[in-house]
Order: structure tokens, then sequence, then C-alpha cells
């Protein structure tokens, strides 16, 4: 059985395991739709392989050799296929087109429902479906050339099509809901956009009343009715925006993009704001009297900066 039958297969059999409402079927119809995924994504880079060696782009090793005319080639070595780091870089470097941030958000989502599950999991499921839909229809139509309804067939395709289209409704009302809100502080207002219940992993999140007040807004979640406080999820928010950040600051050097706060000692008081993202403490700066520069804080005492300092200590020898 060819890669892309196999994805088919794949696909058609996580929807039909959905369909049957039952939470044991969950964890399989996640890890169907996300296999069936994948494996159009190999299907794409066996497409691109030589023909003579069709399976050689999804090889995880690969090794140069020499052609009996002296020029070069590769070999697969081994029986290991690509991961999805390693497609990621075969795509990129072969100009293939892929959403890798909903991928990265349905294979995070995959990864929680598969370590810890609950039973508010198939709203999850509902939601890794929607997204995969998207990841699909736009892989088979503009990669792979191939007819999404045709290949899947009109059953499965019309399931995943109300599937995406009563969650995309609900997901634009709630988007709505969060954009009128006044976050206060851009760090805030990109990482709400991140919002998820913290009870079942939903992000279809709205505000409940508009009477709480920065940073205890009402929030309630769409899927499985749990209302919750900004303020319960805020530090997870802000830690999960400024991942990236804080990982090439631990891994490459330079400041780290937040610290605790000198007045709550919450972990969220923003570098680059100056201010913390839970009370709303900014610290007074200081500036040079002689030339407006901001103070580093050992500074501060003397109310003059080094440069104008040296300056003022030249010119009194002189």
């Amino acid at each position: 059985m060819s890669i892309f039958q196999n994805a088919i297969d794949s696909i058609q059999v996580g929807v039909e395991d959905y369909q049957f409402n039952d939470e044991r079927r969950t964890a399989s119809s996640i890890r169907n739709v996300s296999a069936g995924v994948l494996l159009l994504y190999k299907e794409k880079l066996c497409r691109l392989s030589p023909k003579d060696d069709p399976e050689l782009l999804i090889s995880k090793n690969l090794v140069p050799e020499s052609k009996p005319d002296g020029s070069l080639m590769f070999k697969g070595k081994g029986k290991r296929t690509v991961d999805v780091q390693a497609i990621k870089e075969r795509f990129g470097s072969l100009n293939v087109t892929v959403d890798w941030k909903v991928f990265d958000k349905v294979n995070f989502l995959r990864n929680n429902v598969e370590h810890y599950y609950t039973s508010e999991t198939p709203v999850v499921v509902r939601e890794i479906l929607a997204k995969s839909f998207v990841l699909i229809q736009n892989f088979l139509t503009t990669e792979l050339e191939e007819e999404p309804r045709e290949v899947l067939g009109e059953k499965c395709w019309n399931v995943l099509l109300d599937i995406s289209g009563v969650y995309t409704e609900e997901q634009n009302v709630c988007s709505a809901s969060i954009s009128n809100i006044d976050w206060k502080f851009e760090t805030v207002a990109c990482a709400a956009t991140e919002l998820r219940c913290p009870k079942c992993s939903s992000e279809l999140i709205k505000v409940s009343d508009y009477l709480g007040k920065y940073p205890d807004i009402n929030l309630l979640c769409s899927s499985c009715g749990n209302s919750f406080k900004f303020s319960d999820v805020l530090t997870e928010c802000v830690h999960n925006y400024l991942y990236a950040d804080a990982y090439i600051s631990m891994t490459d050097g330079g400041e780290f993009p937040y610290s605790n706060c000198n007045e709550c000692d919450e972990p969220i008081f923003v570098i680059e704001e100056n201010a913390c993202m839970s009370c709303c403490y900014e610290p007074e700066s200081f500036t040079c009297s002689y030339c407006s520069a901001e103070l580093e804080d050992y500074e501060e005492d003397g109310k003059v900066c080094d440069r104008c300092l040296y300056v003022h200590d030249q010119m009194n020898k002189d």
C-alpha cells in the first residue's frame, strides 16, 4: 500500500472514530488524523524524490556517494524515516508551503491529550480536527494537486467540513469578544491571542462579563463551560508568549525577557515594557541631569551618567 493511501486511510479512520462520540475512541481519532497529516507530508517528499529512488527524501539519514563518472549522489541509510523537524527543514529548502504555526498547535494539543487524558478531551478533538481540516485541505490542493472531496470520500469530507464550519463560527465570536478588552500592555495583548481554558485546553474563550478590572477579567470557556479569571492564567500566557525569547536568552546569551516584580514578586515583569504584567508596577526612570540620558541603576544616586561625569571631571582637572 502506498504512503498516500495510508494517509487517506488514517484520516478516514480518525474521522470515523470521532463520529462514535465515545471517549474510548478519542485518543484513536487524534492519533489517526495526526498520523494522516504527517503521511501526506511524507508523500510530498516521495513525489519530489528521484524517480529511481522515490523514497530518498523520506530517509532520516542521507549519505553522499560518488557515481562512476565522479559526480555526487545521495542515498538513504537505514530504515528510519524523517521526523517532524526533518520534514520542516526539507520543506523549507524545497519551498514546500505548510502553515507550521497551525500544525504546531495541533501537535501540542495531540501531545496534551496523550499525556493528560481527561473527560473533556472530545472538546479538544473537535479543535484538532477543525485545524487539521485546514492543513489537509490546503496541502492536498496546493502541494499534492489532489481534490480533497474526491480522495477522502464525500462522507469523510462532509464531516470535516461540518466540524470546521461550526468551530470557525464559534471561534470568530470568541475572538471578537477578546479583542474588545483593554489589555493595557502589548505583551499581554499578544499573549491573550493564545488563551486556553485551564480545564479542557480549548481556545474557545470569551468574556463572560465586562465587570472585572484588569487583570481580574471574567472569562468563560465556550467548550466546557468553565469560568475563570484572566489573572488565573496570566503568568502562563506571558511565559508561553515569551518562550522563544527566553530560550534564545538561555542558549545564546542576552537579557532574559522577564523577571520577578519588585512589588508583587510575580515572575512577569517584562523587561522590554519596563512593567509588571500583573500589578502594573512601572519603576520610575531617572535621567542624567546634564544630557537627559536614562541612567543605569548604579548611576541613579548621583543623577549623572558615567559619560557626563567623566567629562565633568576632565574639565575640573583642566
